[in-house]
Formats: structure tokens, C-alpha cells, sequence
């Protein structure tokens, strides 16, 4: 029996996604600073999204070269374990900046245990590919 979905749609539905929240994201960066030139925003969410950008930005890179990676087959390399920490260091630094904006809006408290929790579980994933990259290796080197 053929199955109707395989990986490489499922690695092409990915990116799909992928560049969609990329480019709603720089999108919000052009109309977070014009919302508050016509003062439909607060000056401390202005702050709040350029501390968050940079950080977010860099995950999406990260994602982007992990992607391009497994499309060329690329999968258990180092390379990809230093995107993963990219990714998982961007997640904390995200979730930082989210605890200190929650001393003025509390709910983001909420928001920055999200990001926090999947910084670590992308971290997790680092140290599962890396082990498995050692792993391989000595199978390589085994006659």
C-alpha cells in the first residue's frame, strides 16, 4: 500500500510554514514601530518586540539551516547540533526577556515558561542528536 504522505512532504509542509512565520514576523516588524508613530502602540511594547526580535530572527535561522541540512540528507551532523543550541539559546533569551516585561504585564509570566520550556526541550533534542552522531561515529569506525 502507497502512503499518501511521506517525509519529504512532511520536510516540505515544514518549511512552508516555517517561511510564512518568518515573513509574518519581519512583517511585524515593520508595522510594530508604525503603530506607535500613529500611537496605536504603547512605547514599552515597542521596546518589548525589539528585545524580542533578535532572538526570535535567530531561531527561524537556525530552523532554516537545520532544514536545508535534511534536505540534502544531511541529518547527524555537527552542524546541526550548533543550530539546535542556537535555537534552544534564543528560546531562553526570548523567555528572559519575557520575565522582565512581566513585571509590567504579569500574564507574560505565562509566556515566558512556554518559550523557556521549549528552549529546553530543544536542548534536549541537541544532546539526543549529538550522542547519536557520537554513536555513529564509532559504528563508522567499527570494522
Amino acid at each position: 500500500m502507497r502512503h499518501l504522505w511521506d517525509n519529504s512532504k512532511s520536510l516540505l509542509l515544514t518549511t512552508w510554514w516555517m517561511r510564512i512565520a518568518l515573513v509574518l514576523w519581519c512583517g511585524m516588524a515593520v508595522a510594530v514601530p508604525v503603530l506607535f508613530f500613529m500611537q496605536q502602540i504603547a512605547f514599552d511594547i515597542l521596546v518589548l518586540f525589539g528585545f524580542l526580535f533578535v532572538p526570535i530572527l535567530l531561531a527561524f535561522y537556525g530552523l532554516h539551516k537545520m532544514l536545508s541540512n535534511i534536505r540534502r540528507g544531511v541529518v547527524f551532523s555537527v552542524q546541526n547540533t550548533a543550530d539546535l543550541r542556537l535555537v534552544s539559546w534564543a528560546c531562553f533569551f526570548a523567555a528572559v526577556f519575557l520575565l522582565i516585561a512581566s513585571i509590567r504585564w504579569p500574564i507574560l509570566i505565562f509566556a515566558s515558561g512556554v518559550i523557556g520550556f521549549l528552549g529546553l526541550f530543544v536542548r534536549v533534542i541537541k544532546n539526543m542528536l549529538t550522542e547519536a552522531i557520537d554513536i555513529k561515529e564509532e559504528n563508522d569506525f567499527t570494522i
